[in-house]
């Protein structure tokens, strides 16, 4: 059995040093002294010193994910990689998600929207691109489909395959004088961009038939 003989802020605001038999133990947070009431002359065990540094592991934990959060949003599992880089237990982790997701701080479905909003209007990404990024991000399947589908119309995809074959072709023109090579590049191209075969024939047949000078010398 172990005293507390003292609690001492840190420099570190909602940071405390806690000392056992005039020996410091170790730093803890607001949360976990407030939680655990922890104060000046309590006797503590070792199931409750085991406590107190679990309690204060995960707070460490969720407290981290806070930092992030205030800096740019994160869908989870891209938030859960940085916890595991920092070495944190899956308890602590899955401690921290689920109180991040109590407080709403993370939704990746509001994310994924966003995240398919921004890519089709400035990076003018293809949705195949699109959810390529966003399986990547962890999110599943059937959520891929449903926002793509929601917030990403087939006129959406076939004007930005358009201006970004236009904005292209010059180039293309530049290195190679066939038209069928050329065509083929392109297609190529709007291929890796994301976007769907009948959306990029439907684009090059169009330039082809009004655009003809594209392919002449």
């Amino acid at each position: 059995m172990k005293r507390i003989t003292k609690i001492s802020l840190q420099k570190t605001k909602g940071r405390y040093n806690l000392f056992l038999d005039e020996l410091f133990f170790c730093g803890i947070s607001e949360e976990t002294l407030i939680k655990l009431e922890l104060k000046k002359g309590m006797q503590v065990d070792e199931k409750e010193l085991e406590a107190i540094l679990k309690e204060e592991s995960r707070n460490q934990c969720f407290n981290y994910c806070i930092k992030l959060l205030t800096r740019q949003n994160y869908f989870e599992k891209v938030l859960v990689d940085k916890l595991k880089q920092k070495e944190y237990s899956e308890e602590d982790i899955a401690y921290a998600l689920e109180k991040l997701n109590t407080y709403h701080y993370i939704d990746d479905g509001r994310l994924a929207e966003a995240f398919v909003k921004d890519k089709k209007r400035f990076s003018k990404k293809g949705p195949a691109y699109i959810a390529q990024a966003l399986r990547m991000k962890g999110i599943d399947r059937d959520t891929i489909a449903q926002t793509i589908s929601e917030n990403y119309s087939e006129e959406e995809e076939l004007q930005n395959a358009k201006q970004l074959a236009l904005k292209k072709v010059d180039a293309y023109r530049r290195k190679c004088a066939d038209s069928y090579a050329i065509k083929n590049k392109m297609y190529g191209y709007l291929l890796q961009k994301g976007f769907r075969s009948a959306i990029i024939s439907k684009v090059l047949d169009g330039i082809l038939s009004e655009e003809d000078h594209f392919w002449e010398e």
